[in-house]
Parts: C-alpha cells; structure tokens; sequence
C-alpha cells in the first residue's frame, strides 16, 4: 500500500508542487491575489475622492475671487453661512425635525 501511494505521489509530484504553488500565489503572502484585488478597490476609491476634492477646489477658488470683487456675493454669503441680515428685516431660521435627531 505504502509503496502503491510513493509511486502516486511521484507520478504527480509537479502536479502537487504547481497546485500548492497556486495557493500560495492565491491566498499567502505580501503580494497576494486577494490582497491586490482590495488594494486595486482603494485606489480607485481614493481616486474618486482626489476627484471631488479638485471639483471642490475649483469651487473655492472661484468664491475666492468672487468675494474679493464682487460685493453681492460678500452679501449672499453673510446672509446664508452666517444668518446675517440689514436693518429692518427680520431673520426666520427653519429646522427639518430629521436634523434635530
């Protein structure tokens, strides 16, 4: 029987070796296939973050340069992020009851 099995197992000795090789490519190791796979996924959500940060750059810099000519949107901006208002007008601030929770 023992000698039935050694003659098997050297028959596909290669075979053995390549399929305990795949493993290791698959499953085992710094430069899995398992471990690419996650890291392909955060790069390229990291991507898309990198590319709304630029969408929102550019916005800034664009509010940037409008609040330093033009007067109306140094109003706007003082009327909507800081609740600011002229003489003579009364400020009503509405909460969704969703946000309080």
């Amino acid at each position: 029987m023992l000698k039935l099995l050694g003659k098997a197992i050297s028959k596909f000795k290669y075979l053995i070796a390549l399929a305990i090789f795949a493993i290791f490519i698959v499953f085992v190791g710094d430069h899995c296939w398992l471990k690419r796979l996650q890291q392909k996924n955060e790069i390229s959500e990291l991507q898309d973050k990198i590319t709304a940060l630029d969408e929102q750059f550019e916005e800034d810099s664009l509010a940037i340069v409008a609040l330093d000519t033009d007067i109306d949107a140094v109003r706007k901006i003082a009327r909507e992020r800081y609740y600011m208002k002229n003489s003579g007008e009364d400020v009503f601030l509405i909460k969704d009851e969703e946000e309080e929770e």
